[in-house]
Order: structure tokens, then sequence, then C-alpha cells
């Protein structure tokens, strides 16, 4: 009986040990040693702002997640919410298209809501100068072309030399890894996804970009206040931190959707669909051209030193291109978090011009390349046509990331 119950008892504690050892790949929120400023927000900022008025820019990835939080706080210090910013997606981030029209009634806060890519510079300096505070509070993913960092420069530019102060609501997004990639914006290809003066990964949050943009800039004429998370070191991955995602917009509904953003995202500059309109953006990618994919992911299998692979799917958009036509393509999957973008787009699209010669197309709009309204210029375009390698193509501006890193350590906040 003794023996059998030790050996009962030593099965028994291996398997709990057993259970214990189960890998955890995200933080539970209840475990996360981390300070939203969101949270910073309400309880230090908010009641210095009584009786004040706001002009408010956010979404449900900031406090526009809790609309009745916003109403009842605002409320209970006298604050008037004077204005609502309209970002790209809405207010609510459901919309697909940007709003054809410059202004809207918001029906949640009975407010009108202006979309800033449709009003004039010099509407936008008046509505600013209305209010004594403008509350920017967005979740960002650490690119240029996601245009929320437009929406703050041109806030910005609105607001210097007013008194009216701005107040940035900082995040932790999921390029915090990663130093400034890329190159700046050339002017001819100039856009709305594209004003903010950086590389395309910026190597900055929100919070950051603003400090930078305001000293270098605007030599600081914007009376700023920018609200960090407390208790983030650069370097955590965002899986690390125990910060639920919420959704910036609809197509990043996950946070794979965004790691897999930092490099898929050029290939709307080319003729497939990057899952727009289904169940897995910037997960699935493909065309109902794109027979045999099995070899495309062959070609890539041999860089990424494991960090993703690609499996075949099948799927129809009901947004965007080949919408309503049954793709066939590939889905990205991550293994880890520390893979090079940049090189994956330019291989990527490399491999799938080679690959599909008569079918593949760089898409264009009215004037230019869709791709070099997206990298800033056409040297990421002209590079694969040339048929460099992505070794070739980096070295050629290595100096510029290098450079721009050097210019940004000052204002970073982690």
């Amino acid at each position: 009986m003794t023996n059998y119950f030790f050996r009962f008892s030593l099965c028994f504690l291996v398997l709990a040990c057993q259970g214990n050892t189960v890998p955890q790949f995200r933080v539970h929120p209840s475990d996360s040693k981390l300070r939203l400023s969101q949270d910073i927000f309400y309880e230090k900022i908010l009641p210095s702002m009584a009786g004040k008025k706001l002009m408010l820019a956010t979404n449900p990835s900031g406090i526009g997640t809790n609309p009745k939080k916003i109403i009842s706080s605002l409320e209970k210090h006298k604050i008037t919410l004077e204005h609502l910013i309209g970002l790209e997606h809405g207010f609510l981030g459901l919309e697909e298209e940007f709003s054809q029209t410059p202004v809207t009634m918001d029906p949640t806060f009975n407010r009108p809501l202006y979309h800033i890519y449709r009003i004039k510079d010099s509407e936008l300096k008046e509505l600013v100068r209305e209010v004594d505070y403008v509350l920017f509070d967005v979740q960002d993913v650490g690119m240029r072309c996601y245009t929320y960092l437009s929406v703050l420069k041109r806030l910005m530019d609105a607001l210097k030399n007013t008194k009216t102060k701005l107040i940035v609501l900082d995040h932790i997004h999921v390029a915090m890894h990663l130093p400034p990639m890329g190159e700046k914006m050339n002017p001819r290809h100039l856009n709305f996804a594209g004003e903010f003066p950086s590389l395309l990964i910026t190597g900055m949050t929100t919070g950051e970009a603003a400090i930078f943009y305001n000293k270098e800039y605007l030599k600081e004429s914007v009376d700023l206040n920018v609200v960090p998370v407390e208790g983030y070191k650069r370097g955590m991955y965002f899986e690390d931190t125990g910060i639920p995602w919420t959704t910036p917009s609809p197509n990043l509904p996950m946070v794979d959707s965004a790691r897999n953003y930092l490099s898929l995202v050029l290939l709307e500059g080319v003729n497939v669909s990057v899952g727009r309109g289904t169940q897995a953006p910037f997960v699935y990618f493909g065309a109902p051209w794109m027979t045999n994919p099995e070899e495309l992911a062959g070609k890539l299998s041999a860089i990424g030193n494991k960090s993703y692979y690609f499996s075949t799917v099948y799927f129809k958009p009901t947004f965007g291109p080949h919408k309503g036509k049954i793709c066939s393509g590939l889905r990205m999957n991550l293994v880890r978090p520390d893979y090079d973008p940049m090189l994956l787009a330019y291989e990527l699209i490399r491999q799938m011009k080679e690959t599909y010669p008569n079918d593949f197309k760089w898409s264009k709009g009215s004037t230019n390349y869709w791709v070099d309204q997206l990298w800033g210029n056409d040297h990421f375009r002209t590079s694969i046509n040339e048929g460099k390698n992505y070794s070739e193509f980096h070295n050629s501006y290595l100096s510029e990331e290098e450079n721009e890193k050097k210019r940004i350590k000052p204002y970073l906040l982690y």
C-alpha cells in the first residue's frame, strides 16, 4: 500500500509539474506590470482640465473604447467636448473607406466629427483655437504609412503658436524592437499616408514622434504633454507587456495582422489582395492568377531564419483588389516576432514578380505607383525591376537609417 501510494504521488507530482510547463506565449493582462497612459490620464490629467473645452481624436484603440466613461468623466469635471476629429476609419474604427464629406454628426456624442483629411488647414486652425485642449489617443503600429501619424502632424501644425494644449496618450506598438528602417518621403510622392517626416518604420511611438516633431520641425511651438506608458522597457515585445490588443482599424484585428502589416503593407502596391474583407487581413494574400502558390512559398522558405513560414490558402475578399473573386495565395504564419520586415517585403515582391512574370503588375494611381507612395520614392520598385538583391538595395540607404537612429535618440521615452 505504501509503495502504491508513493508511486501514485510521484506520478501526480510529475504530471502537475508538466502541466505548469505549458509554454505561455502572451502575458495575461492581470499579470501586467505596466500602467496604461489612459489610466494615468483619467486619474491625474483629466481633473486638471475642469471647466475647459476639449477636442478629441480617438477610436476604440484608445479611450474611445469606452464612450460612456468619456461622457461621464467629462460631465463630472464639467469639461465641454466641442469637436471630434475623424481618423481614417471613423470614430468606431469600422469604416473601410474615407468619409466623402468634411464633417458628419457623431451619434455617440452628438457632436460634429471633422474628418481631418477632408477639411482645409485653415479650417483646422480655427477649430483648435476654439478649445483649450486637444487630446490625441490612438494605437499606432510604428509605420509612417499608417495614417494616424499624418493626423498627429496636421493637428500639431494647426496648434503651432496657439494657447491650446495638446495631450498625447502614448501607446506601445508591435514594432518597438525595431530601429528606424526604410527611406524618407520624396516630396513628389507625398500623400496622406506619408506626411510624417520619418523613415517608413519610424522607430518611435506616437508620443515620441510628437516630441520629435515639436522640437525638430516646430521649434517647440506646441504646448505638448505626452503621457507615457509606465513600466515599459524598450525591447519588450508587445506580447510580453500584458497589454490587451484593441483593434485600431478594420484590417488589423489581431496582433499577428499588425506584425505582418510591417512587411505585407507593401503588397498594396502590386495587383494582389492582402486579405482586406476576409477573416484574416494582412495574414492572407493572393490573387486569382497566383496558381501553384507552393512554388512561391518554397522560394521564401530560404529567408527569415525560420521566424515565419507560408502555407497555401484560398479566400474571397469582400473589399479591395479582386473583390468577390476566389483568390489562391499564401498565409503568413509568424513563429517569432524578430524578423526583418523590409527584407521580407523586398524578397516577397521580387520573388512574386519572378514567379509570375506575365501576371504580376505594379499598381498605379493617376500620377504615381502606389508602392512609391508607400515606400516614399521609386527606389524600392526600380531596384526590384533591375534585379538587385536585397543587400544591394539596403546598402544604398543604410547610412540614412543610421543617421535617423541618432537623430531620434534624444526623443525616446523608453
